[in-house]
C-alpha cells in the first residue's frame, strides 16, 4: 500500500510538472504560423504555389513578383492589451500588405492593436505581394575593410512577423515573439549564375593544365564570393588561357635530347675502350663504321631540333622564342660533337 501510494504521488507530481512546463513554454506564444497552409506563388512565371517549407532558402530571380499567403492563428493563450503584430519585409515595390481590411505599401507595418482586435478571430491569411530586389549586398574589400561598399551577389530576402509592444503604433518597442519559421530566401539573377558556371569551367580547365589548385584560383573564387562576379569570370578565363601556355616543353624535345646524349656517351666509351688497348680481337673497322653511323644520326636529330626551333621562333609567346634561341645553340653544339665523333672514328681506323 505504501509503495502504491508513493507511486501515485510521484505520478501526480510528474503530471503537474509537465503541465507547468507546457504552460511556461507557451506563455509568450500568443500566435502561431501554420506553415502547412501558408504558401508562395510566383506571379511572373505562373508556377505552382510552393509551401513555406519548400520556398525557404531558395534562389529567386531579381524582378519576379511574389505573393505570400500566410495563415496565422491564435494559440488560446491570454493576449495582453498592449500586444501588437509587426509585419516586415525587404521585398521591393510595388509592395502590398493586406491584413484584414487594412492595406499598406510600406516595408513594415504595425497591425492587430488593442483588446478589441485581439478579441475577434485572427484575419487569416495575411497577404503580401512584392518584387524580388536586386542582388546587391554589402561587401568587404581586402585591405579596405573599414569602408562599406556594395557588391553583386546573392542577397538575403526576408518576410518577418513579430509580436511585441509599441508606444507610437509605428515601431516595436519590445519583442515578445517571432513567429517561426521566419521566411528567408535569396535574390539572384541569371548573370550571376552564368558567371558562376563560367568560373567553374575556366578554373577546372586551368587546374587540369597546372596540375593543382593555386593561390590565384582561390583569389578568383574569393573575388566572386566578395561581390565581383564579372571581374572574377573575366580573370578566370584569362587564367585558363595563361595556364595553357605554361605547359612543359614538348616531350619530343626530351626524347631527342635523351637519344643524342646516349649516342654521345656510347661513342666516347668506345673510343676510350679501344684507345686503351681493350677489345682485342674485335673488328675495329666495324666499330669505326658504327661511329660514322652515330655521327650521321646526331646530324639527323640536329635537323629535327632545327625544325622545332624554327616553329618556336615564329610563336607569339616570348618564352617559346627564347627556347628557340637555346635550341639553335644546342644544334650548333651537336654539329661540333658530330664532327668530333667522326674524328674519333678516323683515329680508330688509324689504330687498326
Amino acid at each position: 500500500m505504501k509503495v502504491k501510494g508513493l507511486f501515485s504521488i510521484l505520478l501526480v507530481i510528474l503530471l503537474l510538472s509537465t503541465l507547468l512546463a507546457i504552460g511556461n513554454a507557451s506563455a509568450d506564444d500568443v500566435l502561431k504560423l501554420d506553415e502547412r497552409r501558408s504558401y508562395v506563388t510566383n506571379l511572373v512565371t505562373g508556377e505552382e504555389r510552393r509551401t513555406y517549407a519548400e520556398f525557404l532558402d531558395t534562389d529567386q530571380f531579381e524582378g519576379d513578383e511574389l505573393e505570400f499567403r500566410i495563415y496565422v492563428d491564435k494559440t488560446g493563450v491570454p493576449i495582453p492589451d498592449n500586444y501588437v503584430l509587426e509585419l516586415r519585409t525587404n521585398l521591393d515595390k510595388p509592395r502590398d500588405w493586406k491584413f484584414g481590411d487594412e492595406i499598406s505599401h510600406t516595408a513594415s507595418q504595425i497591425v492587430w492593436q488593442g483588446k478589441y482586435e485581439h478579441a475577434y478571430p485572427f484575419p487569416s491569411p495575411i497577404i503580401l505581394t512584392g518584387v524580388v530586389p536586386e542582388p546587391i549586398r554589402q561587401v568587404k574589400e581586402p585591405g579596405f575593410e573599414k569602408y562599406n561598399i556594395e557588391g553583386i551577389g546573392k542577397e538575403e530576402v526576408y518576410v518577418e512577423l513579430t509580436v511585441g509592444t509599441s508606444r507610437d503604433g509605428a515601431t516595436l518597442e519590445t519583442i515578445q515573439q517571432k513567429l517561426s519559421p521566419s521566411m528567408v530566401f535569396y535574390s539572384t539573377d541569371r548573370g550571376i549564375q552564368d558567371a558562376e558556371r563560367k568560373i567553374n569551367a575556366s578554373l577546372g580547365a586551368a587546374n587540369a593544365k597546372v596540375g593543382g589548385t593555386t593561390k590565384m584560383e582561390q583569389d578568383i573564387i574569393g573575388l566572386y564570393e566578395g561581390g565581383h562576379p564579372g571581374w572574377a569570370s573575366k580573370l578566370a578565363e584569362d587564367y585558363s588561357e595563361l595556364a595553357s601556355t605554361i605547359e612543359a616543353p614538348p616531350i619530343a624535345l626530351y626524347v631527342i635530347i635523351s637519344i643524342i646524349l646516349g649516342l654521345i656517351l656510347g661513342s666516347a666509351f668506345v673510343y676510350v675502350y679501344v684507345s686503351r688497348g681493350g677489345g682485342k680481337g674485335v673488328d675495329i673497322s666495324l666499330i669505326s663504321s658504327e661511329l660514322d653511323d652515330t655521327s650521321e644520326r646526331i646530324t639527323e636529330k640536329s635537323s629535327s631540333i632545327n625544325a622545332l626551333s624554327t616553329k618556336f621562333a615564329r610563336s607569339e609567346d616570348a618564352e617559346k622564342r627564347t627556347m628557340a634561341r637555346e635550341l639553335v645553340r644546342l644544334r650548333a653544339s651537336l654539329n661540333e660533337i658530330s664532327n668530333e665523333i667522326r674524328t674519333i672514328s678516323d683515329k680508330i681506323r688509324g689504330a687498326k
